[in-house]
């Protein structure tokens, strides 16, 4: 990098907007804007592209490090590259702010402490703060929005006043470690089952993420409620999230807490459409310090047997939290209802989650049923195969990510579905258990009812995909090329 003050201009202003005659101090200049700024920056600036657009590309003047530059300034989905340096936006505030010099004005950007841009036109500096505040760290949530209602633990519909739009809004509590890190991770990626952030406010106590708007509830919600899934429906829930994990280990990523609260089902969707939110990411090597991350997640001493060979967390410890969360999906059994009304769903996860044991035998001894044809115990309304079992067995284990896509129990289901894949005009879930919930207060001898979806056609599995679609594709996944998404 050059120093700009150095640099020679061929244009009859300076970068500030100055005329060349005018008398301009450059060092008075610098004394003021350094009273604004750190003389040495505090965060690494070493932060790769996940996502290749290029929102913004202009020559800029910046200060940093007690220098005024002049440099080439390329701004990508919250990443700010200026010359060699990477900076991740999602780690700063951003402010706007004037600087008066021999009654000129200068207008600013300035990213927390460390960096200054300046801008000599105002509608210039005002479109690079409203494109890179979608990225950063903002306050005031509240005058710009309102709070509806509360769909669940820590997840809420909220409205934007100016114009009345709605999103979602999910609050996240500022001991949670690596949030820095995982506020990247979400910024930078581009998939249908990670919900698109629209910005990130703060208050004293909270991160609140607004995203676009999602009506769903987490699943341990739906099992609380006693609603009973069809096969093909676990199945294509399963390998939803499989594909989202294939997306993040081709992105050098992991979720880092798969469980039956962050994963989410769309309450109005007629197909299986899901979100996943909770993520903990820390871009760990091999020998760091894990014991924060642990803590964190670690509800009990099942979510990764890997942790005990000192492995970090990556793919390995999301398929091992894949496997005991279809587990409890398989073995979940109903929960007595005086407890369910006295506690919310959230002590009642956390309670379930520290008394959970896996029961190895269990999963053998029904296998043998299976195997046998006999009827496995009817309180378990998610057994369904011998393969489905063979499955959680396998991601309990260390499997591959490649087996586990390829595994038997979605062919099984594939070929189990389609007669249900001929039908149309199948209710939704909320009307589903609108049912439910009607039957249940007619006579305590209402049987717990199955829900439907409808099938519909999307032309990519990157797309928000479908039962009947993933079922057709579970074998075809390896021959679509590997996707980094260069929007």
């Amino acid at each position: 990098m050059q120093n700009f003050i150095s640099r020679p201009s061929r244009t009859n202003t300076n970068e500030f907007g100055h005329r060349r005659e005018d008398s301009f101090d450059y060092n008075e200049f610098k004394n003021l804007a350094s009273s604004l700024i750190t003389c040495q920056h505090q965060k690494e600036w070493n932060h790769q592209p996940r996502l290749t657009q290029i929102l913004l590309n202009q020559s800029l003047t910046v200060m940093f490090d007690g220098v005024i530059l002049k440099e080439q300034c390329t701004l990508y989905p919250n990443v700010l590259k200026i010359d060699c340096h990477c900076i991740q936006l999602s780690q700063y505030q951003i402010k706007r702010k004037q600087l008066i010099h021999n009654n000129k004005k200068c207008y600013l950007l300035l990213l927390g402490n460390d960096i200054m841009l300046f801008f000599s036109n105002f509608d210039i500096q005002k479109h690079w703060y409203n494109q890179i505040k979608q990225f950063c760290i903002m306050k005031n949530l509240l005058v710009k929005y309102r709070l509806q209602e509360q769909l669940f633990q820590d997840f809420y519909s909220i409205i934007k006043k100016k114009n009345r739009q709605q999103f979602s809004a999910y609050i996240i509590n500022k001991q949670q470690p690596f949030l820095e890190q995982t506020f990247g991770l979400l910024h930078e990626s581009k998939n249908h089952s990670i919900l698109k952030i629209k910005r990130i406010y703060e208050d004293t106590n909270n991160y609140v993420m607004i995203t676009e708007r999602f009506e769903g509830e987490p699943v341990f919600n739906f099992l609380l409620e006693n609603i009973q899934f069809m096969e093909v429906q676990v199945a294509t829930l399963i390998y939803q999230i499989l594909l989202l994990l294939r997306y993040l280990n081709e992105h050098q990523a992991y979720h880092g807490n798969i469980n039956a609260l962050n994963i989410l089902i769309n309450r109005e969707s007629q197909s299986l459409e899901i979100g996943v939110i909770g993520f903990i990411y820390y871009p760990f090597k091999q020998g760091d310090d894990i014991s924060e991350y642990l803590k964190w997640v670690n509800l009990n001493k099942y979510y990764w047997s890997g942790f005990e060979e000192n492995q970090i967390p990556g793919i390995n410890s999301d398929l091992y939290q894949l496997g005991v969360l279809l587990y409890i999906i398989t073995f979940y059994t109903k929960i007595n209802q005086d407890l369910k009304r006295k506690s919310d769903p959230y002590k009642l996860f956390q309670k379930y989650m520290k008394e959970l044991v896996i029961k190895y035998e269990l999963i053998d001894e029904t296998i043998e049923v299976l195997t046998q044809m006999k009827t496995p115990d009817s309180q378990y309304v998610h057994v369904f195969s011998s393969s489905q079992l063979d499955l959680i067995k396998k991601l309990l284990s260390n499997c591959s990510l490649s087996d586990a896509l390829t595994h038997q129990w979605f062919v099984n289901a594939k070929q189990k579905a389609k007669p249900h894949n001929q039908r149309q005009g199948l209710p939704t879930l909320k009307t589903i258990i609108e049912i439910k919930e009607a039957s249940d207060g007619e006579a305590s001898k209402s049987q717990t009812k199955r829900f439907s979806i409808q099938s519909d056609m999307y032309d990519s599995m990157d797309e928000c995909p479908t039962v009947s679609y993933l079922m057709r594709n579970i074998l075809d996944y390896e021959k679509a090329p590997c996707k980094t998404h260069h929007s």
